[in-house]
């Protein structure tokens, strides 16, 4: 009969047990952070803007542009500033940033003068730059005047708007 507890037998438990040591160790410390990809770093002083312009009745085109945020400047308010300077359309009063969800206040005459097509594109483009943009957010609700209202023109607003 051979001899189960030799020298090398020994060793070779050892190395496996301090293997194994090592392994357990380096898994049950905290996991190394992805790495963020250059061109998703956002630089300080800058935004991102993904602009969805309506396109009907096809959609909506796509658009990048980089805002320069001065010192102090707010980058929700930039980022409505632009996209109503962008579609001629009436600038929002206020955004507000509440648990994953963007609230957005519109004025009064928001959606004048538009067929129920043009309110919802006008709408949607708004919603959609606005969630991409800001991608924490999961979905956009509108104010009218600062109030909770049924609708604006044509469209209903008591649902949350979200990216397709």
């Amino acid at each position: 009969m051979r001899k189960v507890l030799t020298f090398w037998n020994l060793f070779g438990l050892a190395v496996f047990l301090l293997g194994a040591l090592v392994y357990w160790q380096s898994r049950s410390g905290p996991n190394a952070p992805a790495l963020s990809l250059p061109s998703e770093e956002a630089r300080k002083g800058q935004l991102a803007l993904i602009l969805f312009r309506p396109n009907p009745p096809q959609g909506f085109l796509k658009e990048t542009q980089t805002l320069e945020l001065a010192p102090g400047e707010e980058p929700e308010g930039q980022a409505l500033k632009a996209w109503s300077e962008a579609l001629a359309a009436p600038l929002p009063k206020a955004l507000y940033r509440l648990e994953g969800r963007l609230v957005v206040d519109l004025p009064a005459e928001f959606a004048q003068g538009l067929d129920a097509t043009e309110e919802i594109f006008r709408l949607y483009s708004l919603a959609y730059t606005l969630l991409a943009t800001f991608p924490p957010a999961e979905e956009v609700r509108f104010l009218v005047e600062g109030e909770a209202r049924v609708g604006l023109g044509h469209l209903d607003l008591r649902q949350p708007i979200r990216l397709p």
